[in-house]
């Protein structure tokens, strides 16, 4: 009953591989167990006979199963397996067992010679063995041999971590062979009767015990134990009084000779003993720990091992996990260097351009002035085609000049030094002075702009003169992706707790997902109208930015052929 008990129970809670053919070697031993049993207090021949006869299927099935899960187990799953699980599960059990439940009709099995005798003052079976039972016991020798090449071909090939286990696997399955070979060769009896039966249920509960102790049978315990001691990881166990109980391979090279001693005092070995005593002071880890050790870096990761019979009362024991971050601190040292220089190459760039910056717009400002007073005092005094230079040289002079304005913006901006002079904003008249302020800009693409302004005032809190620039970059944006003879259109909208503002043109359009590029510094969505009007691709950044410092958003809206909107949007006063 408890050989029962214990198959549904491995059969229930634990898995492993060869689970199967396990489970039915344990079949073939209980079917033989229990009739070695009977056989053993029958008191008839006959009976005695019936059940040696009827023990048979189990006889050959026990070995075969066990040659089979042992192949699995050890070696592996294999395309041949099924084709033998077949023939050994039910094939050869089936025809050595009918032959053997027959053997009154043929007497090969057991001869008319089989008689009754008494052992130790009890009735005995003597049976005198026909030539069929010599072939089904060199059937299941067969696979008896097949387990131990199975055995130690694992011994062979085992991981050093799993070689000991194969080795209890090769013993354990040489004990009921070896029995076997007693009672056959050289008469050998348990009681007077074949011990191998026994041996067989030995070999099955000692594995059992394997089971129940959670180890070498079980594949999640085996696995624990493998990365515990092939992880790179030293890995320390002690208990509530800092006594090293344990520890992987790694540790115990990282320890040396000195300290790795079960039962030493940890508290007392250089590097680590101040943070176990820590820990056991606190009852915890005062914080994650770096230690430099042979030439290497750790971090140690403390895990609590809670009590067995109360989890929520004090750790029993900790384990101590060193983590290897040399090259992580090797690492990162590279990218803050390469960070301190990105960021000394940042530096030198905002000084570069804001000395190049302040160099030239003293001289543009001056050459500016001087083509605005000839252009006003010479009139039609000079030439045509020096009147064109003349002209072109200012427009290209006013670009300079507006390019190096958005540098000293950009500057200002990544260097957070952008004044605002925040106030209450009017913007209806804001919008209107920008139309009139950009004009002369609209003028010069042929463009007009029509604005669509509420007659009552939309107020926000912000910087005049910084909202005027992002109305000039807006304007000037739309002007130069219209076609000539077109509108802008300028609309205003109060909304809850917020105001839009709207600036339509009625050109191109912009592609999708082009965000970046619209928004981008030094970037233009790539098109011919920008090819042939020009731009810095500073403006729209430098009005993101704005707006964002006014708590503001700004997006577009287009259609490839009929234009783009920019929405403005900030937060009501």
């Amino acid at each position: 009953m408890a050989s029962v008990l214990f198959a549904v129970w491995v059969w229930v809670n634990h898995q492993f591989a060869g689970k199967r053919a396990f489970m039915i070697a344990e079949i073939g031993m209980l079917w033989w167990l229990l009739t070695a049993t009977m056989e053993l207090s029958s008191a008839s021949l006959t009976c005695k006979l019936f059940w040696s006869q009827f023990a048979w299927p189990g006889i050959v099935l026990m070995p075969s199963a066990w040659a089979i899960f042992l192949f699995h187990y050890a070696i592996g799953q294999d395309d041949s397996l099924p084709q033998l699980k077949k023939f050994s599960y039910w094939v050869g059990p089936s025809i050595i067992g009918l032959i053997a439940i027959s053997n009154d009709l043929h007497h090969l099995m057991y001869t008319e010679n089989t008689h009754l005798a008494e052992v130790n003052g009890r009735p005995s079976g003597v049976f005198d063995h026909g030539p069929l039972f010599y072939l089904a016991v060199s059937y299941v020798y067969a696979f008896m041999l097949a387990s131990i090449g199975v055995g130690v071909t694992a011994v062979r090939r085992a991981m050093p971590q799993l070689r000991g286990f194969f080795v209890m696997m090769l013993v354990i399955t040489l004990v009921p062979i070896s029995a076997n070979l007693a009672y056959i060769l050289g008469g050998f009896t348990l009681f007077g009767f074949d011990p191998t039966p026994f041996m067989f249920s030995f070999v099955i509960m000692a594995f059992g015990w394997l089971v129940v102790n959670n180890r070498m049978m079980d594949i999640t315990a085996i696995s624990r134990d493998l990365l515990f001691a092939s992880t790179t990881s030293p890995i320390l166990i002690f208990d509530d009084e800092g006594l090293l109980s344990g520890m992987n391979p790694a540790a115990k090279r990282l320890l040396g000779r000195d300290h790795r001693a079960i039962g030493t005092n940890l508290t007392t070995v250089p590097k680590i003993g101040p943070i176990v005593g820590d820990v056991l002071l606190r009852g915890a880890q005062a914080q994650m720990s770096t230690i430099l050790w042979d030439d290497r870096a750790y971090h140690a990761r403390l895990t609590p091992i809670p009590s067995p019979i109360n989890p929520d009362s004090a750790p029993v024991g900790w384990t101590i996990a060193f983590i290897d971050i040399t090259e992580q601190q090797a690492y990162g040292e590279l990218m803050k260097q390469a960070a301190e220089q990105a960021e000394a190459a940042n530096r030198a760039k905002s000084d570069f351009l804001a000395t190049v910056s302040h160099e030239l717009r003293t001289p543009l400002t001056s050459i500016q002035g001087a083509l605005d007073i000839v252009q006003m005092t010479a009139g039609d005094k000079i030439p045509e085609q020096t009147a064109q230079l003349l002209s072109i040289a200012a427009n290209n002079t006013r670009r300079l000049k507006s390019l190096i304005d958005d540098l000293l913006d950009l500057q200002k901006i990544e260097q957070g030094l952008m004044e605002f002079q925040m106030e209450e904003v009017d913007l209806v008249p804001l919008l209107e002075e920008s139309i009139s302020a950009n004009k002369g800009y609209l003028d010069r693409y042929g463009v007009i702009a029509v604005a669509n302004l509420p007659e009552t005032p939309c107020v926000v809190h912000g910087d005049q003169k910084r909202l005027m620039q992002v109305m000039a970059n807006l304007m000037s944006n739309a002007a130069k992706f219209s076609d000539n003879g077109k509108t802008v259109d300028i609309a205003l909208r109060p909304e809850n707790g917020s105001v839009s503002i709207l600036v339509t043109d009625h050109g191109v359009g912009i592609p999708p997902g082009c965000e970046d590029k619209v928004f981008g510094r030094f970037s233009q969505v790539d098109s011919a109208a920008t090819r042939s009007r020009g731009g810095s691709g500073l403006g729209l950044n430098i009005t993101q930015e704005i707006l964002a410092a006014h708590r503001g958003t700004i997006h577009y809206e287009s259609q490839l052929g009929k234009g783009t909107t920019f929405v403005v949007s900030l937060p009501a006063a």
